[in-house]
């Protein structure tokens, strides 16, 4: 499995959490200042258990969203699902700490793809053809979503 898609998708997927629960597509507080110390206190062993926590909601809101037999950002094949869950625990640090930093992760991987602003779930691909195309593709959509103020969630079959 290539690192660099395992990467891209670590990222987007932080990002998209952090943004989403900044300009409240989802009802949680996961990146508020006091919730790291309260969640290392909960669970002390736990690596990154803010975004952990923050993934889990995300993913069952986008399943409410697209349903729960379709792919998207947060609900891959789980090889896919295995080699990111060990990213995120070796990540060290805040993914991100202000907005801007998201939004430039968001920029970075979209580079110049343009998509059509269409609120709301939205067929992107095939999950047999993940690779660095759909995920600019769903980067794409989440930055326009972020950009232009409307909810988006781009899945595949």
């Amino acid at each position: 499995m290539n690192k660099n898609i395992i990467k891209k998708l670590t990222d987007l997927r932080g990002a998209v959490a952090f943004l989403g629960e900044k300009n409240k597509w989802w009802n949680s507080s996961f990146f508020d200042s006091g919730s790291k110390d309260f969640l290392t206190y909960i669970f002390p062993k736990s690596k990154n258990i803010q975004l952990n926590c923050a993934l889990d909601v995300v993913r069952q809101k986008t399943d409410a969203q697209v349903g729960a037999n379709y792919y998207h950002l947060f609900r891959l094949k789980v090889i896919y699902e295995e080699l990111i869950n060990e990213q995120v625990t070796q990540l060290k640090g805040e993914l991100f700490p202000t907005e801007k930093d998201a939004l430039a992760v968001l920029n970075e991987i979209a580079g110049n793809l343009i998509v059509t602003d269409s609120p709301g779930p939205k067929n992107i691909g095939v999950i047999e053809e993940l690779d660095e195309n759909l995920i600019q593709a769903f980067a794409a959509e989440y930055l326009s979503a972020f950009k232009n103020n409307y909810i988006v969630h781009p899945y595949l079959n």
